[in-house]
């Protein structure tokens, strides 16, 4: 069979398949047991009634005592809460009689508590109308009552059973019974009755062909008679049973011996094949001995010539490796000098492409919130104010230009310094109308180094920006506390928010860049915002 196409719930059904027909057609329960464990590895949890049937056979493997088993309380456990789950009548019964068979019986308590499990047991089963479970466990309710020395209780299953058992034809089971029934008449001391029941299990339908079972019964029979002061036939159904413990050692030891005899042929067959190799070994190698002399006289002729080439080609080969280092010195190099050339004109690029974004951006976004404000409320007695503000940004962003054509660094904050020039930035946005910007600051007495003030201006532009252009927002706030090591920025806004846990930080080249420009100062960045309920950036920027 194909059985690496099958799922897991195949595979686990074909090796507990195996496993039965392997306890069913040998002793050998350790491999039954083996195949067992490969079922249970495979089975998925919700196979629940394949799991149940591994688990079931593994628990009865666990109680013939077979070594390092899985443990039995963790088998039962499993077993009994699939039961529950699943509220099937003949998974319930079974876990009542897994506790029944690891009873010890050899105290009133654990004989009481076998009686109610099987009371509770053939309740369900009855109720299921699970004819044949209802009289299975009445015959355990004889066997157990007769344990606990219920006599007239045993006996009342026992003969319940026995119409019930000949109406069905199973006499196998019916043998049983009549054996078990004969036990306790016996101990009753009603010994004629007994006879006649250890009789019936003896000759009735079929002789037993069990020969086992047919020393117990014939010396339990053997037993009786000699109760019932019938010395003759016990003595001589105990010949019976001495002839049939006798046939038993003979066939065993008739197995024992075959089996010897197999080991020994085996052995026999393993020393012939070993000596036959030996020998093939031997002439193999004298054939290599008498070849290797003629091979090394030959090759001893080629090894000065050889050696000598060899030395030559490994000259060449170094003096080619040398020359090959020497051009891949010279290439390295010539590539480390255009790398450093692309590097820092994509240094260059990206410097002036987030400059026109922060610096120009900000400005121009100031410039459409007037045209957007003149375009909402226009009217001649406002209009000239509004142009006159438009101009004069217009005029600004040329100069930015300007001075970006002239020189990379920033005259702004230079001149102006960081509070400044955000005071400044709020006045402009504030005076379009649309959102009225704030500036607290604290601490921040002495000027910051000047690049780290260029990048903190840039990132509280960008974020000015997105208000502007996202937020729908009317007050915003930024508030500034220097630290002895640190610089806290808040930035509020009342704006419309987002839900922070599922927009992206990295969205838009603004919010990136913000994104970069904090990680470049070793800082971190927190977003709070809620729909309808505005939005908190807060920034923490190490000064050392």
């Amino acid at each position: 069979m194909d059985t690496l196409a099958f799922s897991n719930t195949e595979k686990a059904r074909y090796y507990y398949e195996n496993a039965i027909i392997e306890s069913n057609t040998s002793s050998d329960l350790i491999r039954s047991y083996k195949l067992l464990l490969k079922a249970k590895k495979k089975v998925p949890a919700d196979s629940l009634q394949l799991r149940f049937k591994i688990n079931d056979e593994l628990i009865y493997t666990y109680l013939s005592t077979i070594e390092n088993a899985l443990p039995f309380e963790d088998l039962v456990q499993e077993n009994c809460d699939i039961a529950h789950l699943t509220q099937d009548a003949k998974m319930l019964v079974n876990c009542d009689f897994y506790y029944i068979y690891n009873e010890d019986y050899e105290t009133i308590a654990s004989i009481k508590r076998s009686i109610k499990r099987l009371h509770h047991s053939k309740y369900i089963a009855k109720e299921n109308d699970l004819i044949e479970m209802v009289k299975s466990i009445e015959l355990n309710l004889g066997i157990v009552h007769d344990l606990a020395n219920n006599k007239d209780s045993a006996l009342y299953y026992f003969n319940s059973l026995i119409p019930y058992y000949e109406q069905q034809k199973d006499f196998e089971t019916l043998k049983d019974l009549y054996n078990s029934k004969a036990q306790t008449l016996k101990q009753s001391k009603r010994y004629d009755e007994a006879i006649i029941y250890y009789n019936k299990a003896l000759n009735d339908y079929y002789p037993i062909d069990n020969q086992e079972k047919m020393v117990m019964v014939t010396r339990n029979l053997a037993e009786t008679y000699y109760l019932n002061k019938n010395y003759e036939e016990s003595a001589t159904l105990y010949r019976d049973k001495i002839k049939i413990s006798d046939s038993l050692k003979t066939i065993a030891s008739a197995r024992s011996l075959e089996e010897l005899e197999v080991k020994y042929q085996t052995s026999q067959k393993e020393k012939e094949n070993l000596e036959l190799k030996a020998d093939k070994e031997k002439q193999r190698s004298q054939i290599i001995a008498l070849s290797g002399g003629t091979i090394i006289l030959f090759l001893g002729g080629l090894f000065f010539y050889n050696n000598q080439r060899k030395k030559k080609l490994l000259a060449q080969k170094e003096q080619e490796l040398e020359k090959g280092r020497a051009d891949t010195i010279l290439k390295n190099q010539e590539l480390a000098t255009i790398d450093a050339m692309i590097t820092g004109q994509e240094k260059e690029r990206k410097k002036l492409a987030e400059e026109l974004h922060d610096d120009l951006g900000s400005t121009l976004t100031t410039v459409r919130l007037y045209f957007e404000n003149l375009k909402e409320q226009f009217s001649e007695e406002k209009s000239q104010v509004v142009f006159n503000r438009t101009e004069n940004l217009l005029d600004e962003a040329y100069e930015k230009i300007r001075l970006m054509s002239h020189t990379r660094n920033s005259g702004i904050m230079a001149s102006k310094g960081l509070i400044p020039a955000l005071e400044s930035l709020a006045q402009k946005i504030s005076q379009g109308g649309k959102v009225k910007v704030e500036v607290l600051h604290h601490g921040l007495d002495q000027s910051l180094e000047n690049s780290l003030e260029l990048t903190i201006f840039r990132i509280l532009q960008e974020l000015l920006s997105n208000i502007i252009k996202h937020a729908n927002a009317t007050n915003a706030v930024i508030s500034l506390t220097a630290y002895e090591d640190s610089i806290n920025i808040m930035v509020e806004d009342d704006g419309i928010g987002f839900q922070a846990d599922t927009k992206s930080k990295a969205s838009g080249i603004g919010l990136l860049n913000i994104e970069k420009r904090i990680e470049g100062l070793d800082g971190s960045m927190e977003i709070d915002s809620h729909i309808n309920h505005g939005t908190t950036v807060n920034l923490d920027i190490p000064l050392q």
